[in-house]
């Protein structure tokens, strides 16, 4: 699959502006050096498995978004307005985007992780039912 999917849902998320004040990565959360006050937040984007991929039939194709904010109450409280606006536009727009399929939330909205640093990271999962 050229792009992958991950990049798939990635596009969708630019174009519908829900990456904006986010840094997006793919496959794996690189932190700036330069970014000593945690002043930075990302959006990261991987594969996150799903169904069996198939000839001429429909496929799951899991994708993780990790939300990943910068330190602080202020920020964190902009990374679970951003998760609610991630998860409300799917929810509107499940069919939009061809490219991607038909694209639902899986699992909803998980309890945010804290890291050492104090950031709060929440993992969405996002189902992407696909096939040419």
């Amino acid at each position: 699959m050229t792009p992958p999917m991950y990049k798939r849902v990635s596009n969708l998320f630019i174009d519908a502006g829900l990456t904006e004040g986010f840094i997006v990565q793919y496959l794996l959360w690189t932190d700036d050096p330069n970014d000593r006050g945690k002043a930075k937040s990302y959006l990261v984007f991987r594969p996150g498995g799903g169904t069996n991929i198939d000839k001429d039939i429909g496929s799951d194709y899991f994708v993780m978004v990790d939300v990943i904010s910068a330190k602080g109450q202020h920020a964190y409280k902009n990374a679970d307005e951003a998760v609610n606006r991630m998860i409300d536009y799917i929810k509107d727009h499940p069919l939009d985007d061809k490219c991607v399929g038909q694209i639902t939330n899986f699992g909803g909205i998980p309890s945010p992780i804290l890291t050492e640093e104090g950031r709060l990271v929440f993992r969405l999962m996002f189902s992407c039912l696909y096939g040419e």
